[in-house]
């Protein structure tokens, strides 16, 4: 199994990864199939990518501050923890 800092290091193509797997699910009409596990996931990795998106923006800008750069260090790391015991239960398909 990889390590928390291995999924740490792959949150972004993950939480795409998650992001796409809903969308595909979605299209095929298959929402109501989805577990609650997968849609806490899904929470996760769109907090995550949310937050990115406002800590890039404003480095972008060169106006990051500690707040948000707090807050987008505090959801990858859910997301990462969310994404591992996602993927240890699901058989280590990563």
């Amino acid at each position: 199994m990889p390590s928390l800092e291995q999924y740490l290091e792959q949150a972004d193509k993950l939480a795409q990864e998650v992001v796409n797997a809903w969308g595909v699910n979605v299209q095929a009409g298959n929402t109501a199939l989805l577990t609650a596990q997968f849609k806490v996931l899904l929470n996760n990795a769109c907090c995550y990518r949310e937050a990115r998106k406002l800590a890039d923006n404003h480095r972008q800008f060169n106006v990051l501050g500690d707040q948000a750069e707090a807050q987008e260090k505090a959801t990858r790391q859910a997301f990462a923890k969310a994404y591992k015991v996602f993927d240890e239960e699901h058989g280590g398909k990563s």
